[in-house]
């Protein structure tokens, strides 16, 4: 879980820490050792380190220099010192440069593990501090009213989460709904008046009408708005009674009354028009879509250009022909296509199928609607990846006329699938297979200065992107693969050439060349010198 780096340049002091510390009770995961300053720094430029415990008087770089290149490049990490000299002026700088803790040697291992559980516990209180719980509520509370209007427009869209999840979802967003209790509808457009003006002002015209339309209501309803996709208000009211059904037409009754009153007040106070449609009773959530697609029906068949209307929206008796709900909502076939999920790409298939197979009213037009959009979605899946869709799905090429059964519909459509899949995972791995060529022949051009960041500028990836993709393709991670190509190059060097082992250091980017002989020496269990000599 942590990371620890002992810094000493007498070995056995750092080698001693590293034998006789119980580090797994302490819940250290890896333990760096250095051996100077330099060698340090080498170590906290490649590794997440959160404690440094340094000597401070070493040659080249002290440990209080040491600890002053950590201030100013890894504010986060905590230091220890450790030192033979008890003077008030080491404190005195060790202070100054902010360490943690300030030990005197020799010292025994209590006092020390005394001082890292401490640190170790600070560290844990930080992590907790930056992902708080309050910080968490503060931001979900100024997200509130987003999280409300998407699950609300998801209802209306007819993407009703199960029961269980929805009734969690109402609690935790303060909203007053109950199951299965009768709710109706107001669906309210914006006349010119408010047309007028820009995206801010309607903003605050609309923030003030549902302020007006909840004070009318909140005696008797529980209200729930939000702007749909056709920029309308929606309102959705529930009675508060728990036994509303008995008293439904009353409550209706109220409901058009106050819908009335709103209208009017908003003319009065905003001075804008408003045309309100309202529908019957519905239970919630399950009829919530029927609802909002009948209000939406009326107001296309009878506002029009009209302003100021207010009309009733009742469910006629006559057989309405139905629409595919799963083959539009979102996310739709093509976003899906352009992610590649092609589990989520099945499930949605499979929806459109159900839905063919039990919703009444649908016909055979029915299924050549849904196959004739599949057919769009993969033509423009294939051609927006610079590929013609027959040349990947050959006999099976769509345009091979129509299916009257949803059964030969959904064979039809899984088969693409795993035709396309099939196609772009390999082109993929091809693509994938030409990045790592590149990448390792950037790094054979660079090993005297080479990093993750460079080479992710150098084929146009994100770092990390770029470590997990090599990790999947090659097994190892691309700083071992740096470490062992700059190895493999001294070895060549020390064998080829009469560089000295420093200007080999130099030439392949390290800047301490007692670093590059402890690297070398884990590499080939050799020095640099033992291995030219035996070359030799």
């Amino acid at each position: 879980m942590y990371q620890i780096l002992l810094v000493d340049d007498e070995p056995y002091v750092v080698d001693d820490l590293f034998i006789s510390i119980p580090w797994n009770e302490l819940q250290v995961e890896q333990v760096h050792r250095a051996y100077s300053g330099y060698e340090a720094l080498e170590i906290l430029r490649q590794h997440p380190v959160d404690i440094v415990v340094t000597d401070i008087n070493m040659p080249e770089m002290s440990g209080l220099q040491l600890i002053g290149h950590i201030r100013r490049e890894w504010k986060h990490i905590k230091t220890v010192l450790l030192t033979g000299y008890s003077e008030f002026e080491y404190a005195k700088q060790a202070i100054s440069q902010q360490a943690s803790a300030y030990l005197l040697k020799p010292i025994g291992n209590g006092p020390l593990m005394e001082v890292l559980e401490q640190l170790l516990l600070e560290i844990r209180k930080e992590w907790e501090t930056r992902a708080s719980y309050q910080r968490t509520l503060q931001t979900f509370r100024e997200h509130l009213p987003l999280l409300r209007d998407r699950l609300l427009n998801g209802l209306l869209q007819g993407r009703k989460p199960g029961n269980r999840q929805l009734a969690e979802q109402l609690d935790q967003f303060s909203l007053p709904f109950t199951l299965e209790r009768p709710a109706a509808l107001l669906v309210i457009r914006l006349e010119d008046y408010f047309q007028q003006h820009d995206v801010n002002s309607m903003q605050l015209f609309e923030y003030a009408i549902v302020n007006i339309a909840h004070e009318l209501f909140q005696e008797r309803f529980a209200m729930w708005s939000c702007k749909d996709v056709h920029d309308y208000l929606v309102l959705v009211l529930q009675p508060l009674t728990e036994d509303c059904r008995d008293n439904l037409p009353s409550l209706h009754s109220q409901m058009i009354q106050t819908a009335y009153q709103l209208q009017k007040n908003v003319s009065t106070v905003i001075g804008g028009g408003i045309s309100v449609i309202a529908t019957g009773w519905g239970s919630f959530p399950d009829q919530v879509y029927s609802l909002y697609q009948t209000a939406i029906s009326t107001i296309r068949a009878h506002i029009g250009h009209e302003t100021g209307v207010f009309l009733k929206a009742e469910d006629t008796a006559e057989k309405r022909i139905t629409t595919l709900q799963s083959l539009y909502e979102p996310p739709t076939l093509f976003h899906l296509l352009e992610a590649s999920n092609w589990d989520s790409i099945e499930s949605k298939v499979r929806n459109i199928h159900a839905e063919l197979i039990e919703t009444d009213g649908h016909s055979p037009e029915h299924i050549e609607e849904a196959k004739l959009y599949m057919e769009t979605a993969f033509y423009y899946f294939a051609h927006k990846n610079n590929t013609m869709l027959g040349d990947i799905t050959g006999s099976i090429m769509p345009g091979g006329g129509s299916f009257h059964t949803p059964d030969k519909l959904l064979d039809y459509a899984l088969r693409m699938l795993a035709l396309l899949k099939e196609h772009f995972d390999s082109e993929r791995k091809d693509m994938r297979s030409v990045l790592i060529q590149k990448v390792h022949e950037y790094i054979d051009l660079n090993l005297h200065y080479v990093s993750l960041n460079a080479i992710a500028d150098e084929v146009k990836l994100h770092p990390v992107y770029l470590s997990k993709i090599y990790k999947a393709e090659t097994g190892k991670r691309l700083s071992d693969h740096i470490s062992s190509a700059k190895m493999e190059k001294a070895a060549y060097l020390l064998t080829h050439s009469a560089l000295k082992i420093y200007e080999i250091s130099a030439a392949l980017g390290y800047s301490n060349a007692h670093y590059f002989i402890k690297l070398f020496k884990e590499y080939s269990h050799m020095t640099p010198q033992e291995f030219r000599d035996r070359a030799n």
